[in-house]
């Protein structure tokens, strides 16, 4: 069986998602999704429960939903990247990776991505003079690389995180086959509708708006809970508490936080009332605002940054049609890491596992229904099946 995987966040699965895995079922037997669970990389809340988005995959054409652990999932891109790119090869059974991007052309993405792995002491200088002089890294790489790397391989969403894929398959001397699919229409930040296709960031402020969004889904809102979606205000008082109760020392041992950066947002927990306005208040050129809402969520959730590694303790099912009970089956004869599918039976201590168990019941607290904003969802909840 020719299997491709796909490292994503279906936030929200849309049409162009769907558009995708058509194309890649005109190569591939299956595909196999390793999709965030329940916080995102830019730094907030997914639209609605993982169980939800799992289930839309399925609906969508994917064959076994995968969860990636929020230890990757809120994380810097080569860390999302590693992290997907690492569950993918222990599974034994997946034959390709494919990824949207802004490029669509493979070599070009492949040459990129050996230059920025292979990075020469010239250039490491140059990123390292522009960061000291207050440039954030992501504009400091691309400002040292212009003159070897086109501009919008680094500085457009899907081309960076295409990059770091391949640099992921290159550091693990994998022989799973990169693919690149081109972004059809909508952009990442696209606020523009076009026919039935829409960039989800789109979709989440239509659907926050009450907007009618079926044109641009290829299921039915109601079999899943995204009537009314997850919002992060709901978290406000939570953050802010929080952080006023940490110390500087608290938060050095935090994911991403570095340079004096805990100072700052110390301080500006103090004078911030919303998670939107500490953002706002912590904001400096240095940083992106999605690893300062990073930092401040994984404060939250007590992610430290002894939970990350490279290699991920477990592989949590979230959701599997037929197919995808056939390569599950294939997959635990090979994979040398255990594989959740009824965490009752999970036994083993694993600092990611319990992270994950923390960061589903702070998002939970972000349902718009307050009777379903129990916790433990992470202890009692099954995998979705397709029949």
């Amino acid at each position: 069986m020719n299997i491709t995987g796909i490292i994503t966040e279906y936030n929200i699965f849309h049409n162009g998602h769907k558009y995708q895995i058509d194309e890649i079922k005109k190569h591939s037997d299956a595909v196999i999704a390793v999709m965030s669970g329940s916080f995102v990389q830019r730094g907030d809340v997914a639209i609605t429960d993982k169980w939800s988005r799992a289930k839309t995959a399925l609906l969508g054409g994917v064959d076994l939903v995968i969860e990636l652990p929020v230890c990757y999932a809120l994380n810097a891109a080569p860390n999302f990247a590693t992290g997907g790119i690492n569950i993918l090869n222990a599974l034994g059974v997946v034959n390709n990776i494919c990824f949207g991007s802004e490029s669509g052309s493979i070599d070009e993405l492949m040459s990129a991505a050996e230059l920025l792995e292979n990075e020469n002491s010239e250039i490491s200088e140059k990123i390292k003079k522009y960061v000291m002089g207050g440039m954030s890294y992501p504009n400091a790489l691309t400002k040292a690389y212009s003159a070897l790397i086109p501009s919008d391989i680094l500085s457009e969403p899907n081309n960076i995180l295409a990059t770091e894929y391949i640099r992921a398959l290159i550091r693990s001397d994998s022989k799973i086959k990169p693919m690149t699919v081109k972004r059809h229409k909508a952009g990442y930040h696209d606020r523009n509708l076009y026919q039935n296709i829409a960039s989800a960031t789109k979709l989440r402020e239509m659907k926050k708006n009450n907007e009618n969004i079926n044109d641009f889904i290829p299921y039915k809102l109601e079999d899943i809970n995204c009537d009314i979606p997850y919002d992060i205000s709901n978290l406000d008082s939570a953050i802010i508490s929080k952080l006023r109760l940490m110390t500087a020392e608290d938060l050095q041992n935090i994911s991403e936080v570095t340079e004096g950066i805990e100072n700052r947002i110390l301080s500006s927990a103090n004078m911030s009332y919303s998670f939107e306005t500490l953002v706002e208040n912590v904001k400096n050129k240095r940083y992106t605002t999605s690893k300062i809402r990073r930092m401040i969520i994984s404060a939250l959730i007590g992610f430290t940054k002894d939970i990350y590694s490279p290699m991920p303790q477990y592989i949590r099912i979230l959701g599997m049609n037929k197919v995808g009970m056939t390569i599950l089956k294939q997959a635990k004869d090979i994979c040398k890491v255990p594989i959740i599918t009824k965490t009752a039976d999970f036994k083993e201590q694993s600092p990611q596992f319990n992270l994950d168990v923390r960061a589903t019941n702070i998002a939970m607290l972000c349902n718009p229904i307050p009777t379903h904003r129990i916790g433990n969802a992470d202890l009692k909840k099954s995998p979705i099946i397709m029949k």
